[in-house]
């Protein structure tokens, strides 16, 4: 009969909220204590990217963030507090942000963290919320390292990590070019990031055994004004394919210049053409192109795209914003009702008690119902693959993609006995 009685708070809820997800979250957790205080405010802090040429990333994270916690606030808020967010530009410089992350906690006290974009300063934040036990939140930053060699029960991915996105795209390039052999180049930012994911594109071709050869690889630093040598050296090798772990306006400037040397006529690119660089591409976008991404909105309907409140996000969000959501506002918005289910279920906002409420936990949100694994609160999402379409998206009026591969989190994840192994 309890059991019931939540669902039937939680259908309550999803009517009353224009984006509803985030009332099935507070419909289905469990009951607040006696002890929750109720009135005033609480914060949360942000450290993110918000200049240069991966400012996207950040802004619309932030304005996932920022949605999600409106629509906390506009329904009664948390445990009958009002939410406050708190952002600062971290300029992609790991000092930077672990001063912001200590600065939110001591002078906002903040009760959670989110963010960053640069895998880097999301581990110079890991010991700083550690020292004060507070919940972090990564949705966009996605290095292995950072619930493995950095672990901490304090820290939570909701995004797929930088071992399960090569995955996935290696897993479709497996399928497309079958037991043909092929020549592969990389080309990705010098920082953890990049590299590791480099490291796990090949390592994925080895064990799905594609016969590849590797011809070159090129590591401009992040946020490289001037690529063209390390182009040029691509270009000289003639790959067939090119793995590229860049995104955003870096992912656009690669784009725009590969596309003067006439590179995408013989060489097909695999890399994160996601909502912003097709967008800013636009005819530009090179077709056949294979793009992945972690939460691309045209993949609705889609597993891990299909939670309670997707579609109506969606367009809350266009019709606020002027533009569809970023795969960086939907797993943003997801983190924060991450964030919020622990503290419903924990029915306090203090940092281990939400953080051990969440370990193990299956939390409902617009992507679906994520699971965040015990051994290392990684969450199980999927990735999604599919070539750039030549044609402009009817219902969208976007070049996107011609069709939508899922690679499921099974298939893509490490195992709880791997992910231990690599905390060494």
């Amino acid at each position: 009969m309890k059991v019931l009685g939540k669902k039937r708070r939680a259908r309550s809820y999803l009517t009353a909220l224009t984006v509803a997800a985030l009332a099935a979250t507070a419909g289905t957790a469990a009951t607040v204590s006696a002890g929750a205080s109720s009135g005033g405010t609480v914060t949360v802090g942000e450290s993110t990217t918000l200049s240069g040429s991966i400012a996207e990333l950040g802004q619309t994270g932030l304005q996932g963030v920022q949605f999600a916690i409106n629509a906390i606030n506009a329904h009664g808020g948390l445990l009958g507090k009002q939410i406050k967010v708190v952002s600062a530009d971290d300029a992609a410089t790991p000092a930077t942000g672990a001063s912001n992350a200590r600065n939110f906690i001591l002078n906002d006290h903040a009760v959670a963290m989110f963010g960053p974009i640069v895998s880097s300063v999301a581990s110079a934040e890991e010991p700083v919320v550690t020292q004060y036990k507070v919940p972090i939140f990564f949705y966009i930053s996605n290095d292995v390292a950072l619930l493995t060699q950095d672990y901490t029960p304090y820290a939570f991915q909701v995004v797929p990590n930088t071992v399960m996105e090569p995955r996935a795209a290696a897993d479709y390039l497996a399928h497309v070019v079958g037991k043909k052999k092929v020549t592969i180049g990389t080309f990705a930012p010098n920082y953890s990031f990049g590299t590791s994911t480099v490291a796990g594109f090949i390592q994925a071709l080895k064990d799905l055994h594609v016969n590849y050869k590797l011809v070159n690889q090129q590591f401009p630093p992040l946020e490289a004004t001037n690529i063209a040598p390390y182009l040029s050296a691509l270009v000289a090798a003639h790959p067939q394919y090119v793995f590229n772990a860049q995104f955003g306006g870096d992912l656009v400037t690669f784009s725009k210049q590969a596309a003067q040397y006439g590179f995408f006529k013989h060489t097909k690119v695999i890399a994160m053409y996601s909502r912003y660089p097709l967008q800013s591409l636009g005819a530009g976008a090179p077709a056949g192109a294979i793009g992945f991404d972690r939460a691309p909105f045209w993949a609705l309907g889609k597993t891990g795209m299909n939670g309670t409140g997707m579609a109506a996000f969606i367009n809350s969000f266009k019709a606020k914003y002027g533009q569809y959501p970023s795969a960086w506002a939907i797993m943003g918005y997801s983190a924060v009702q991450t964030w919020a289910y622990g503290v419903k279920k924990a029915g306090t906002f203090a940092g281990a008690k939400v953080s051990a409420a969440l370990s193990g936990a299956n939390v409902p949100t617009i992507r679906g119902t994520l699971n965040l694994r015990a051994c290392d609160h990684q969450a199980n999402v999927p990735e999604y693959v599919g070539t750039v379409s030549a044609k402009t998206n009817a219902k969208y009026h976007l070049r996107l993609w011609n069709s939508v591969f899922v690679a499921q989190a099974k298939d893509i994840m490490l195992t709880c006995a791997q992910s231990k192994k690599l905390r060494g």
